[in-house]
């Protein structure tokens, strides 16, 4: 058994990746959203969040000493929340959804909030 996992050991980068900063294309920015990539270090639940490509998102898939999420990111609509005159919600607006967006991806990677301190980023 033994030799069987050193036969099929596999060399895993522990190195950290490139960072970036993303340019939404125009096709997203018709969307509203785009799709945002980042990894941390398993062993440093409070280490440093790295935003990736989209490449190195996939490279860092089947490492075992990184934690990947991606994360959709609303670029368009309202600021904040739109109601109609009978006060029901419309739009919850970029701010709200981005908001939702880093509290759900702080459950994988619990300091993503202090890498997006502008929940705006993008918005056009």
């Amino acid at each position: 058994m033994y030799i069987d996992l050193i036969n099929n050991k596999t060399n895993y980068s522990l190195s950290n990746p490139k960072t970036i900063v993303p340019k939404p294309t125009e096709y997203e920015y018709e969307t509203g959203f785009m799709n945002r990539y980042f990894c941390q270090r398993v062993n440093d639940k409070n280490g440093f969040v790295f935003e990736v490509s989209f490449d190195t998102f996939n490279e860092l898939k089947d490492n075992p000493y990184w934690k990947i999420v991606i994360m959709r990111w609303r670029l368009t609509g309202p600021i904040d929340a739109v109601y109609n005159d009978l006060g029901n919600l419309i739009d919850i607006g970029v701010k709200q959804s981005n908001k939702n967006s880093i509290s759900i991806t702080s459950g994988t990677l619990k300091n993503i909030g202090l890498y997006l301190p502008n929940i705006l980023q993008f918005r056009k």
